[in-house]
């Protein structure tokens, strides 16, 4: 198991190695508890056996939380989340756990070495706190709401821990009230961490947005050359993963252009940002915010032209969303004069004027230019010469 383990994701790893830790001081100290007859000893084995239960159940939805199948084809990263908001829910039955075994509970028995026991508990405190100060830093590393449910869940063991120190020192020192204050202080940790812990997992469920993610993913978009406008972000927050769907211009005529940008922008998103497990990019080209019309001209530059490669001249004219003309000018078409290619010369130069609809005289156009303008969605209007 353990050699499998060390294959598989970090996560697993650490929620693996902190249930096993947890169940060992469990049974430590409900040994040391019995022995000793230190009702609050074993009262914190059995709450540190619940942090047991607790681990496992998180490090279960870890396990299966990224396999994919036709049912889930984005994975079960969610039971990450559910096991969190469990978690959480675990931290703050600890906290009311830890309040009713002080200030209800009656006839707490203190074993006769006070001071070995406390020491006993120094040392089991100690490795709970290198354990959840190690994993916390690897929870906020990973990005993984299970893995930080399960560190702030060992506040709960080091404030149980600390209770039953404060409590044996205060009882030898007949201390008044420092064992009250010192369950106030622990449960409001307590509490914080549940708090973070269960606003992360259901806001993720919830699919609310991570505005800073937002903001970074919409610079890093932003700061390339040839996007000029995002018309759409959606982050979806799984587990401890994201799910990133784009809409966006783009100022690239070119399809395959296009495309490399795109693959480009793709790979720097990845790069800069690890919990990236997917990015869907949708783009369209970069259209101006008015409608263009091209007439194609004979040499008088009045009639139009039924030689469309041939064409002399082109009148170019810019019109609003409410048919108001905002320009127009008369061009000589820069493929008149060209060896050969011509009709797809002048294609060519119509899509860089980013034209909407083009105006002829009557003619038998070459098939795979109007298949080809279909295709753009650029209109083809013919008209009659005046005779």
């Amino acid at each position: 198991m353990i050699n499998y383990l060390q294959k598989t994701d970090e996560k697993q790893r650490w929620l693996f190695f902190s249930t096993l830790l947890n169940a060992a001081l469990a049974a430590a100290k409900l040994s040391w508890g019995w022995l000793m007859g230190s009702t609050l000893v074993v009262a914190d084995g059995i709450h540190s056996i619940s942090d047991v239960f607790g681990a496992l159940l998180i490090f279960l939805a870890l396990f299966f939380a990224a396999h994919k199948s036709e049912r889930f084809p984005y994975g079960l990263h969610k039971l990450e989340d559910m096991a969190a908001v469990f978690g959480g829910i675990g931290i703050l039955f600890a906290g009311y756990e830890i309040i009713h075994s002080v200030f209800f509970d009656a006839g707490i028995q203190t074993p006769e070495e006070i001071w070995t026991t406390v020491g006993f508990i120094l040392v089991v405190v100690f490795v709970q706190f290198i354990f959840y100060f190690y994993e916390l830093k690897a929870a906020k590393r990973l990005k993984s709401p299970g893995v930080k449910a399960d560190a702030i869940n060992w506040l709960g063991d080091i404030g149980a821990g600390l209770i039953v120190v404060i409590g044996l020192v205060a009882h030898y020192y007949h201390v008044a009230y420092a064992q009250e204050t010192s369950v106030i202080i622990i449960v409001f940790m307590i509490l914080k961490g549940a708090y973070d812990v269960l606003k992360e997992g259901l806001f993720s469920l919830l699919d609310a947005a991570d505005i800073e993610l937002n903001t970074t993913i919409k610079e890093i978009v932003m700061s390339e050359a040839d996007i000029t406008n995002i018309t759409r972000l959606n982050v979806r927050k799984s587990g401890s993963v994201y799910f990133a769907d784009i809409e966006l211009s783009i100022a690239e005529l070119s399809a395959s252009k296009a495309h490399n940008s795109i693959d480009a922008l793709v790979h720097k998103l990845h790069q800069k940002i690890e919990a990236l497990e997917s990015v869907t990019i949708h783009y369209e080209p970069e259209h101006p915010p008015y409608e263009t019309v091209v007439r194609l001209l004979d040499t008088d530059k009045q009639e139009l032209s039924s030689n469309f490669g041939r064409t002399a001249w082109l009148e170019v004219t810019h019109i609003t969303k409410d048919n108001k003309q905002i320009s127009q000018e008369i061009i000589e078409n820069p493929a008149r004069n060209a060896s050969q290619g011509k009709a797809f010369r002048l294609v060519a130069f119509l899509l860089s004027l980013h034209t909407d609809k083009i105006i002829m005289a009557e003619v038998d156009l070459d098939e795979n230019v109007t298949t080809l303008f279909d295709a753009l969605n650029i209109e083809i209007k013919q008209q009659r010469k005046i005779s």
